[in-house]
Formats: structure tokens, sequence, C-alpha cells
């Protein structure tokens, strides 16, 4: 099989819900605690790019000795090599193809990114002064996807008979307690003028959504749980059919 229909089949993963073998967290935590592999993950997502591309289109954010924002933009294909490389063998980038150099003994080598970097993934890794605050704040609240993704999760816990428009409930409810929480969260750090920086205190909303969701995945998924909700429900059911007579 050539390499471009090799390529083909490679599906996109997402890193949220990998599932680590022993010994690989190390590797991805060091893989992604750089701005520069940061960078590259994203850059690679998108598109196959080989090394002097990927040296070219580099930008990113540094900070200066009196803490200022600056951008750096580009890098030479050597300095970016070794980030290649550890990206790499955290198998968070792979050689997509390769290109023959005519009446040369050499090959470019073409990366993409394994998995897409979303920015719950990238929370849950890098360091918190690699992560650009307004990357961070477009997460929080959480996103459509992750919703999404935790209600598939929980909806054959929820109904006999799955259809679209139950999915679809489902994920409004999940969702409305996720904003709910955010907003709460806002409000207390106003009524008790907490003093914290902008950054931490997105992290720290965003963790407090994630715990939600997980939060009503047990409610739904651990039978002791379940069944005073179901109790409840029922409850609530009989009293609206109560009223309307």
């Amino acid at each position: 099989m050539c390499p471009e229909k090799q390529a083909a089949k490679i599906e996109h993963k997402d890193l949220n819900i990998i599932k680590l073998k022993k010994g690989e967290t190390v590797n991805m935590s060091k893989a992604l605690g750089s701005k520069i592999r940061l960078a590259i993950l994203r850059l690679t997502s998108t598109e196959e790019l080989n090394l002097s591309e990927i040296a070219e289109k580099l930008v990113y954010e540094s900070k200066d000795k009196d803490g200022n924002l600056f951008e750096k933009r580009g890098s030479t294909p050597q300095a970016i090599y070794h980030h290649l490389q550890i990206l790499e063998k955290s198998k968070l980038i792979h050689v997509v193809r390769e290109k023959k150099i005519k009446n040369m003994n050499k090959t470019i080598k073409y990366y993409r990114a394994s998995y897409e970097p979303d920015g719950i993934n990238i929370l849950l890794w890098a360091p918190l002064d690699v992560i650009e605050h307004t990357y961070l704040e477009s997460m929080t609240p959480i996103q459509e996807k992750p919703v999404e993704r935790i209600v598939k999760k929980m909806a054959d816990k929820v109904f006999e008979d799955l259809t679209d428009a139950k999915i679809e409930i489902l994920t409004k409810v999940i969702k409305n307690m996720v904003d709910t929480t955010h907003d709460s969260m806002n409000s207390l750090r106003k009524e008790y003028e907490l003093e914290i920086d902008e950054k931490l205190w997105s992290l720290i909303l965003l963790f407090s959504n994630l715990s939600v969701m997980n939060s009503a995945k047990k409610l739904i998924e651990d039978e002791k749980f379940r069944q005073p909700l179901d109790d409840l429900f029922s409850l609530i059911v009989e009293e609206k059919q109560e009223y309307k007579i």
C-alpha cells in the first residue's frame, strides 16, 4: 500500500479520550509542556507539513524579562527538529508521507498531528504559563463537543429507545447544568470580591464545569445514584399530572 493511501486511513483521534499506556504520561506531559511544541501540534492538526514549512510558519507567544507578552515568529529547521522528535516519540504526531528528492538519496517527511489538540486536553497537560489567556477564555464555559461526548455515554442508560430528539434534550440539560455552574462561580467571585489571576480563575471554572459533567455521568451510570433520581422524576411527573387534573 502506498504511503498516501495508508495515511488516508489514519483517523484523527480525540486526545481527551485516549487511554494512556504505562509510561506514556511522562512523555506526553513533556511534549505538551513547551510553547514551541504546542504551536507545532496546532499547526500540524490542520495540515500536513514538513520540517522547513513548520519552521517557517511557527508563531508562538513568549514573555520578556518584564513579563510583557511578545510574539516570536519563525525558527530554523535545526531548532525545530528536536521538538518534532519529542512529539513523534510521544505519538502526538506521525509521518503521513515521504517525498523523495530527485537525484539525491534523501526524503522529505511530512508530519500530521495524531490527535485533535483541543483546549481541555492542553489545559490538563500543559503548564499554565504556556497557555495563552485568550485561548483559555475561549474554553470556558465548556464548549459543545465535550458535552456531546459525555451525553452519548449517558444516553443509553437514561432512555430505553434512543432518538435524536431525546439526545438533544439530554444535551441541553447537561449544558444548562454546566452553564449554571459557570454563572454561579462567577457570582460567588463577585459577591466575595475574590482577587485572583484571570488565567487561574478560568482554569478553576473549567475544572468546575468538568466536575459537573462527571457528576452527572455518575448519577446516571451508578445504580445507587440513579434510583433516587428516577424516584424524583416519577414524583415530578405525578405532581404535574395531578396539577393538570
